[in-house]
C-alpha cells in the first residue's frame, strides 16, 4: 500500500506520517516513511541544493525539475522495490506538493508538471492521499515556536503561499477518491487515530479483495 501526506510546512503531515508508521509497526505491518525530496543518497543531495542553498539562484523550472529528479531516483530505488515486497510505503510528499509549490506557487503550467511528475514516477499513484489542512499564520507560528530556521522554500512570500494551499485544495477537488482532508488544527491525537483508523480499514479491504476467488 502507497500512503502519501501532503500539506503546506507546518501543517504537522510529517508527525503523522511519523505517527502512522509507528502504529502499522505495532499491529505488525512491515512499513518505511521516506520523504521528498530526500529518501536516497541523490535525493539528500539535491534536498540540501534545494532547501538550504540560499546562495544560490534556482529558476522555478529548474526547481521543478530537481524535484522531479529526486522524486524519479526515490521511486526507482526505494518505494517500488518496497511496494514489491510487501511492504506498506509512506511518503513525506508526492508529485502534488509540485503541483502545488511549481505549478500554483511558482506559475509552471499545471500539465506540464504533471506530465513530468507522471514520467518522473512511471505513473504510480498513491493508494491515499491525506492532505493535512492548516491556515498559513498557524502553521508558520509552530514553525516559530519549535525554533526552525525558514529554509529557501520557507522564506517566500505570504502570497505564495497562499496560492500554494489553494494548489493542494485543487488537487483534492479535482481527486476526491483518493484524499482524505485532514483538519491540521485537531488535537494530535484525534488526528492521529483518524487516520490509523482510515489506513486500517483500507488495508483490510485489500486483504479481503486479494484473497476472493
Amino acid at each position: 500500500m502507497l500512503i502519501a501526506f501532503e500539506g503546506i510546512d507546518g501543517s504537522g503531515k510529517t508527525t503523522q506520517a511519523i505517527e502512522l508508521s509507528r502504529r502499522l509497526e505495532e499491529e505488525g505491518v512491515p512499513n518505511e516513511v521516506v520523504r521528498e525530496p530526500g529518501g536516497t543518497r541523490l535525493g539528500e543531495g539535491v534536498r540540501e541544493l534545494l532547501l538550504h542553498r540560499s546562495d544560490l539562484k534556482i529558476s522555478p523550472l529548474a526547481e521543478f525539475l530537481l524535484f522531479s529528479a529526486s522524486r524519479a531516483q526515490l521511486i526507482e530505488e526505494k518505494v517500488t522495490p518496497m511496494l514489491r515486497a510487501g511492504k506498506t510505503v509512506i511518503l513525506d510528499r508526492y508529485f502534488y506538493s509540485s503541483v502545488a509549490y511549481q505549478g500554483f506557487g511558482r506559475r509552471i503550467p499545471i500539465d506540464d508538471i504533471e506530465s513530468v511528475s507522471r514520467f518522473a514516477t512511471g505513473g504510480l499513484l498513491p493508494d491515499v492521499v491525506f492532505l493535512v489542512e492548516l491556515d498559513l499564520d498557524t502553521a508558520m507560528k509552530r514553525r516559530e515556536d519549535a525554533g526552525r530556521r525558514a529554509d529557501r522554500m520557507e522564506e517566500s512570500e505570504v502570497r505564495f503561499f497562499e496560492d500554494v494551499i489553494s494548489g493542494f485544495k485543487e488537487c483534492a477537488r479535482r481527486d476526491p477518491g483518493r484524499f482524505v482532508i485532514i483538519d491540521g488544527s485537531a488535537p494530535v491525537v484525534k488526528i492521529s487515530e483518524r487516520i490509523y483508523n482510515h489506513v486500517a480499514s483500507r488495508i483490510k479491504n485489500l486483504a479481503e479483495e486479494r484473497n476472493a476467488p
